[in-house]
This record gives C-alpha cells, sequence and structure tokens, in this order.
C-alpha cells in the first residue's frame, strides 16, 4: 500500500501499517458493539413495548461477522499453503463447526420468523 500526495507515492512502513491495523480494528470493534447494541434495543422494544421489530441491525451484525469469519479463514489458508510444517485441521472438525455454525444462523432466523415477525 502508499501513501503520499500531489502524485507522490510513498511506501507505507511498518510502523504506518501497524497504525492503520489498529485503527481498523477499533472501528470493526466500534461499529460491532453499535450493532449488537443496536439489536438489543430494538428487541426490548419489541418485547417490551410491541413495537414492530426491526431487522436490519441484526442482519448488518450477522453479514459483518459472516465476512469477517470467512476472510479470516481465507487468508490463513492462503498464507500456510505448501507450508510443509503446518498442519491444517481435521476436516471433520470444520465440516461440524460450519455445522453448528449454520444450525444455529437457522435457529435465530426461524426464530426470529416465527415469534418476532
Amino acid at each position: 500500500m502508499s501513501i503520499g500526495g500531489k502524485g507522490m507515492k510513498v511506501k507505507m512502513d511498518e510502523m504506518e501499517r501497524s497504525i492503520r491495523m489498529r485503527s481498523e480494528s477499533l472501528g470493526f470493534k466500534f461499529v460491532l458493539i453499535v450493532l449488537i447494541a443496536w439489536t438489543i434495543v430494538e428487541l426490548v422494544l419489541y418485547l417490551g413495548f410491541n413495537r414492530v421489530y426491526n431487522y436490519v441491525p441484526s442482519l448488518f451484525l450477522i453479514a459483518a461477522l459472516l465476512v469477517q469469519g470467512l476472510y479470516e479463514q481465507s487468508m490463513k489458508r492462503k498464507m500456510v499453503a505448501g507450508d510443509d510444517e503446518y498442519q491444517e485441521p481435521s476436516r471433520l472438525m470444520q465440516g461440524l463447526v460450519t455445522a453448528v455454525g449454520v444450525m444455529l444462523v437457522t435457529f435465530v432466523v426461524g426464530f426470529m420468523a416465527l415469534y418476532i415477525g
């Protein structure tokens, strides 16, 4: 990545990359906290005051976590591809974790559709 102005490009050094990564991480965490709080407020308003439930914060929260998780897994696989010392986790264990995740998301969506919607 490069930074600079007026047509001049300067390679980012390690310190600048570290600062950028830390700021992006903090920004992502802030957005997640806001989405979690918004989701909880919507649930309280729905359950306590019989208002219409707003699915938007829940959907954005799920989407953000899925994109981050999938991208992280993809990057890990690319970094260790061809490395003889690295032992990839069991396919069975990965399948079980994926199945549990899919079942959990299906349960939450079903619960929201039946009891909230």
